[in-house]
């Protein structure tokens, strides 16, 4: 393995290694419609820490990942699971506070999953002054949000999308059922500004069953795995770039 994995390592392992950054993926366990599986968001999260890490060298360790995000919104179709804000931030916050009792100085939430992307900023703000650790969140759509727009070829994608279903054919092709892909089924809206696709949007909570009828936006039938790596490769570039700089404050 040519990066360190805390849940590949014993203690004694760990102990000799003393990374300085801990790598947090941060996911969800949520419904993706018929185009892939539920473990969509925080296997995607790994596989980008574990590409982090191996950039950066053993000066970072990736934890194991936290299948629990903020899914409310998914939970009109089965399969979803959510975690309260409460208990997510406290979970972010502990693992925190452990690594830190382990002489951890660093830590990097690795997120794959848009709804998780507000409390990330509160939960390493609680880090950063509460437990007195430096934190940061990296969320591959914004690190690569022009190549993620010019690899968006409809004009609602970002759930199971032509985008999502890119990445994972890059890093996790096994999370994509390519017998099945099916484009989203969206349901009119009539609220104007109220959906992010939208210039000047206001932000508001709309369940996803509110909006699609199979849990899918875009057209997953235009994925490539060309796209994803392109989307990938770029954020994990960019990422590392702020990493070198993190890791001297």
């Amino acid at each position: 393995m040519a990066w360190l994995e805390l849940a590949e390592m014993t203690t004694v392992e760990f102990a000799a290694a003393k990374p300085r950054l801990a790598l947090l993926p941060v996911g969800a366990t949520e419904q993706h419609g018929p185009n892939m599986r539920t473990s969509t968001d925080y296997v995607i999260a790994h596989r980008i820490a574990q590409r982090l890490a191996e950039a950066v060298g053993p000066e970072a360790v990736v934890l194991p990942p936290l299948p629990y995000g903020l899914s409310r919104h998914h939970m009109g179709f089965p399969g979803t699971i959510t975690l309260s804000e409460e208990t997510f931030l406290g979970c972010c916050v502990d693992v925190a506070r452990s690594m830190k009792a382990h002489g951890v100085t660093h830590l990097l939430l690795v997120n794959g999953h848009n709804g998780n992307t507000t409390a990330l900023a509160v939960a390493a703000s609680r880090i950063l002054y509460e437990v007195g650790m430096q934190a940061a969140v990296g969320f591959y759509f914004q690190q690569a949000a022009d190549r993620v727009k010019a690899h968006g070829r409809t004009p609602r994608f970002g759930h199971a999308c032509e985008v999502e279903v890119s990445v994972a054919l890059a890093v996790a092709p096994e999370l994509v059922r390519r017998d099945a892909l099916a484009p989203g089924e969206m349901i009119p809206m009539d609220l104007p500004l109220g959906t992010n696709e939208q210039p000047f949007f206001l932000q508001v909570p709309i369940p996803f069953h509110e909006q699609t009828r199979n849990g899918v936006f875009g057209d997953a039938r235009l994925a490539t795995a060309e796209a994803g790596e392109d989307i990938v490769a770029t954020a994990v570039a960019r990422t590392v770039t702020f990493i070198r700089a993190f890791l001297q404050r």
